[in-house]
């Protein structure tokens, strides 16, 4: 407690906004960061949307002291969640930062079978964590507002670390995809969700798989979408997923991705692309709408401006295979 109130002064004299936290969560990833090739990628200004990602040979305000001082405690922010960091409890089967973006959700009693008070902490990680998966898997543009319900209609569909699957469960019953195959690389976290989720919607199955090693467990050409919730931009190997993605992904299939990227994990996710020949059609922040709800454990509130630019911008990401 002491040394949380220490953090916050230190960023309230800064002038730099402190976000209020709820809960802990697990963090996967290496926590590291891994540089980019020389490309570079800045934020412009979007009025409808918000800020998009935009190749650019440099953007100087990295190196302002804003951005690092705003980079520096954000990597403070994050190591001391891990570190404090417990489970979610074993309640909640939907686990990210949620979002709410102003639009119902389509059958929002799958996600409320355990009969959550409304407003309470477990029913919004449900609702809006439910709101994040159905938001990715039918907003085909830039626009929020502008969805596309059937997007993943008929489509196969592979979930890379679905964690406890309260998410897959969701959108294989209401996507109507031909086939939801959802996979997370701790095998304890797929024998629980075969015991959460049972019975399994014909149409959905738990594997356990590795970011980094689709092509190995995977045939080629064997999905048509491949999706992945607030975990790609801790990947420590950008390269080999995007290649692993590739292969897996038939012609004109789709890569969907959000999470709150770092500048390099972003360079190194778009550069990853670009080799395997994955063309990005959406890269748009979409933090306003995921910071309302209150419910990330760790700052990656935007700050962009002539004296510096965030640690951190939360995208969506829609790629897709040439």
């Amino acid at each position: 407690a002491a040394s949380r109130g220490i953090f916050a002064a230190m960023r309230s004299s800064l002038g730099m906004a402190f976000i209020r936290r709820r809960r802990a969560s697990i963090f996967t990833g290496d926590g590291l960061l891994h540089p980019g090739s020389t490309r570079h990628y800045q934020a412009r200004k979007n009025a409808r949307s918000g800020y998009i990602a935009q190749a650019a040979d440099s953007d100087w305000r990295e190196w302002l002291p804003e951005t690092v001082i705003n980079r520096w405690f954000y990597r403070l922010e994050k190591w001391r969640a891990e570190r404090s960091a417990t489970t979610y409890p074993i309640s909640i089967d939907i686990c990210n930062s949620g979002g709410k973006f102003g639009q119902a959700i389509p059958q929002p009693q799958l996600v409320l079978r355990k009969g959550f008070p409304k407003g309470t902490w477990e029913w919004q990680m449900h609702m809006y964590g439910a709101a994040l998966y159905w938001h990715l898997a039918s907003t085909p543009g830039e626009a929020v507002a502008e969805i596309k319900p059937d997007m993943l209609k008929g489509k196969a569909v592979l979930e890379v670390c679905c964690m406890r699957g309260g998410g897959a469960r969701y959108l294989a019953e209401v996507t109507g995809c031909s086939e939801y195959v959802a996979t997370d690389d701790s095998e304890e976290n797929i024998e629980l969700c075969s015991k959460l989720h049972a019975p399994l919607p014909s149409s959905l199955r738990f594997e356990t798989a590795d970011a980094m090693g689709l092509a190995e467990k995977y045939p080629a050409a064997s999905f048509d979408t491949v999706l992945c919730v607030e975990a790609s931009a801790e990947f420590a190997d950008q390269a080999a997923f995007i290649k692993g993605v590739a292969h897996v992904l038939r012609p004109g299939g789709l890569l969907l991705l959000c999470d709150a990227y770092t500048p390099s994990a972003l360079r190194a996710t778009l550069d990853a692309m670009k080799v395997e020949d994955i063309k990005e059609e959406v890269c748009i922040d979409i933090g306003r709408w995921v910071r309302a709800t209150g419910l990330s454990p760790v700052e990656f509130g935007e700050h962009h401006s002539l004296g510096g630019v965030a640690p951190t911008t939360y995208l969506r990401i829609l790629a897709r295979k040439a």
